[in-house]
């Protein structure tokens, strides 16, 4: 009868969760001025009825007929990434609200740029092409003696990364350029809207839109690395912690199976719970490169839409891209120019390479910050507090960068002639 409660308090804990997305999504303009008006229709109170029979049922079902541990487990894994989809969509939605609430005509702007983004076939072209692609990873043998795990995660951030930028270049010059040219732009600001707002709601949409990919592509990617380990058929339980942070297995925390030896609970429910737990130790492993990641998409996607106000689509991602490769080759190019300057020290050649490669250094973003590869490939896993001073360093990097290319897209915007 325990299990049936706790597995009953899950049921419902996820139809908690499912609330506040789904009558934002599912319900009709007229099925919500009936809820303001009699938050008891009698739809919605069989509905509820409907849930509450079903949040008793299912757990009977599932732990009369789900005995196997492993099985359980893969349960409880698969619960948690259901929740985790739900808490993401929840955020968004409380996210717009509170941002409706505390910028009203910014955040109109925003909520109609994330709108126009997450509707556009450019958005779920790009999200269905990363998932083939993280899947696609799973297989292919790369031959690095054991390490094939690293090079699918290292993979796996970056494709997140490249179809959240891509995507975020295209809505900016679709959303920007577009409705500058096409004179869209002057009814918007007509409202009154100023031309700060428009910019930075757009931008605020966009980077938000591309975060919501983040979401749920991060969400698949953690699925997959787990499937990783499946494909390569590690015996991830019996090596020891450091070796199976070096192979990326997250080892479930000493405190998840203190905390379920505590609780005392039936084995079903307990197994169940210890699947929940190491999600989410999985999920908070994978998490910081995910915000390094997105620190770079936004990055790039600042500077999309600071160029979108004055060149076209085309010149928008020929820019993007030049300033990508760059960026990534300029700590190449500073070697390059440091060992030329040894070697021939005074030759202009070593000078105008070195003054080449300062000024890239100088004027364009430092990429290569926003990645984990040395973190990736180490033995042993860094010291959690040295690894979260550094995450949060290179996001508020990633921010005050963004800040001055917003800052530099409202000067070329405000001499913009919109008419």
């Amino acid at each position: 009868m325990l299990g049936i409660l706790v597995g009953a308090g899950l049921v419902l804990l996820q139809v908690l969760l499912a609330l506040p997305w789904m009558y934002v999504t599912l319900l009709t303009h007229t099925d919500r001025q009936q809820l303001r008006a009699n938050p008891f229709q009698p739809w919605l109170l069989q509905r509820l009825y409907a849930t509450l029979a079903g949040s008793l049922l299912l757990p009977f079902v599932a732990f009369t007929f789900l005995t196997d541990k492993d099985t359980l487990e893969n349960a409880g894994r698969v619960y948690a990434a259901i929740l985790q989809v739900q808490i993401t969509l929840d955020l968004f939605v409380f996210g717009f609200v509170l941002m409706l609430w505390i910028w009203p005509k910014g955040g109109a702007v925003a909520l109609a740029a994330f709108r126009e983004g997450t509707r556009q076939p450019t958005f779920w072209l790009l999200f269905f092409l990363a998932l083939l692609l993280m899947a696609a990873w799973v297989v292919v043998p790369y031959f690095t003696f054991g390490e094939d795990y690293l090079v699918v995660k290292q993979l796996g951030y970056d494709t997140i990364m490249l179809a959240a930028v891509l995507f975020g270049t295209l809505a900016a010059s679709l959303s920007i350029s577009e409705e500058i040219e096409g004179r869209t732009a002057i009814t918007v600001m007509s409202k009154p809207i100023s031309r700060r707002q428009f910019m930075l709601g757009k931008f605020a949409g966009i980077t938000l839109a591309g975060l919501f990919m983040f979401g749920l592509l991060g969400v698949y990617f953690e699925g997959v690395l787990m499937v990783k380990h499946w494909w390569d058929k590690l015996e991830a339980p019996k090596e020891s912690d450091v070796v199976q942070a070096a192979l990326g297995v997250v080892p479930t925390p000493p405190w998840v199976n203190d905390l379920l030896t505590k609780w005392d609970l039936p084995g079903g429910p307990t197994d169940l719970l210890r699947g929940v737990f190491q999600w989410a130790a999985h999920a908070a492993d994978t998490l910081p490169a995910l915000v390094l990641c997105f620190s770079q998409v936004m990055v790039l996607v600042a500077l999309a839409v600071a160029l979108a106000t004055r060149v076209p689509m085309v010149v928008n991602l020929v820019v993007i891209l030049v300033v990508f490769l760059l960026a990534n080759l300029t700590p190449t190019l500073l070697a390059v120019a440091r060992k030329t300057s040894e070697e021939q020290a005074g030759s202009t050649v070593g000078r105008l390479l070195t003054f080449v490669a300062q000024v890239f250094d100088t004027l364009l973003p430092d990429l290569g910050a926003f990645t984990l590869d040395p973190a990736l490939l180490t033995d042993a896993p860094p010291p959690f507090a040295l690894f979260m001073k550094y995450v949060g360093s290179v996001t508020l990097y990633g921010a005050i960068y963004t800040g001055i290319v917003l800052l530099f897209g409202l000067v070329l915007f405000e001499d913009k002639d919109l008419a």
